[in-house]
């Protein structure tokens, strides 16, 4: 009987509660084991012993290559720091060209900033411009045709957003270059861009001659849409068709001949723009292409040109069109859009009734 009541009582410890009192650890169960462990030290297998900071080639190298990540915080990130570091960083290499230089060259910098133009995320877009706004100018001058494709592209976005803000890259463009940024085919795009931007349809080309078809203008709520739009579109205009000042003090494009010389003086004196002689297709360069035995006028590159393009035949003619009418209408409807669009409106009408002298 003694043994049974020993079973028995031991069976009856499992339903039990046991009891707790304060200051005293939870009993530990009967198949508890020790787990915990005592290290003086970790050693990893990739572990750096090195004791100095990244070089800053490696740290300009790194953060270039994350200009692609898929994170846009990232992506921002990177063109942060690169606003910090890299105005300083060219300036010192601008200004001692005897010292080696721990910067990636311009080309690979230019090639690795640009696809960010087109860059879904709108704060991205926005640190980009700040950057941009940053470098040096002779760092952008060689790679304008470059930088003129990726806006150009920016404009014809099928993203509203991108569209929107590319006049903003636009504008620091030529903030930057001036009418450089015309050369090459710079002029039609930049005006055929700004006009898709705005609405104005039928500035695509509609013949030889033809007039726009038809104008879509912005709607109210796209005030501040439009308005950047025109301040650019005026920038464009102005630094296109309105004449520099030389050194003589002669305004380009509407020099008179010299007192005492011959009547023929302007066909033999130094041509004021390169390859002069494009028009004759003599080399075939970039501008004059022969298309189906017939000659293809060459890209403006001086004031003259630029207003004869507008003024004249074919695309040109079209974009001319399509700016009267679609300033004209916004003028008319008043406000901030009409006043804006009456600065753009006046440039190009003083532009097209003067005598240009070639």
């Amino acid at each position: 009987m003694g043994a049974s009541a020993k079973r028995k009582k031991e069976k009856q410890k499992d339903f039990q509660k046991p009891k707790l009192k304060v200051g005293k650890a939870k009993a530990k169960p009967d198949n508890f084991t020790n787990t915990s462990f005592k290290s003086k030290a970790i050693t990893l297998a990739t572990q750096s012993l090195h004791t100095s900071a990244p070089s800053t080639s490696y740290l300009f190298t790194h953060h270039l290559s994350l200009l692609t990540h898929h994170n846009a915080s990232t992506r921002k990130e990177s063109l942060s720091y690169l606003k910090t570091h890299l105005p300083t960083a060219l300036s010192t290499t601008t200004s001692n060209p005897n010292a080696i230089s721990s910067l990636p060259t311009t080309s690979s910098l230019i090639s690795s900033l640009l696809p960010l133009i087109l860059d879904p995320a709108a704060s991205v877009r926005a640190q980009l411009l700040t950057l941009l706004s940053h470098l040096p100018q002779t760092h952008i001058a060689l790679h304008t045709r470059k930088i003129l494709l990726f806006v150009n592209s920016a404009m014809t976005h099928i993203s509203s957003e991108i569209r929107a803000d590319s006049p903003k890259f636009l504008d620091w463009l030529v903030g930057a270059c001036g009418e450089d940024v015309f050369s090459a085919g710079g002029w039609g795009v930049c005006l055929r861009g700004l006009c898709g931007c705005l609405g104005f349809a039928g500035a695509g080309g509609s013949g030889a001659g033809g007039k726009a078809s038809s104008i879509v203008l912005p709607k109210v709520q796209d005030v501040k849409i439009a308005l950047p739009h025109l301040s650019v579109l005026t920038k464009v205009l102005e630094a296109g068709l309105v004449g520099r000042v030389d050194v003589e003090g002669q305004e380009d494009g509407r020099r008179r001949r010299p007192d005492g010389l011959h009547v023929s003086y302007e066909a033999h004196k130094l041509p004021s723009r390169s390859n002069a002689y494009a028009s004759l297709g003599l080399f075939e360069p970039l501008g004059a292409v022969s298309k189906d035995g017939v000659l293809q006028e060459a890209e403006p590159e001086d004031r003259v040109s630029r207003m004869r393009y507008l003024t004249g035949g074919g695309s040109g003619r079209a974009v001319f069109d399509s700016l009267t009418a679609g300033l004209g209408r916004l003028k008319k409807d008043g406000g901030e859009v009409g006043r804006a669009a009456g600065k753009a409106l006046a440039v190009l009408d003083a532009a097209s009734k003067e005598d240009l002298v070639e």
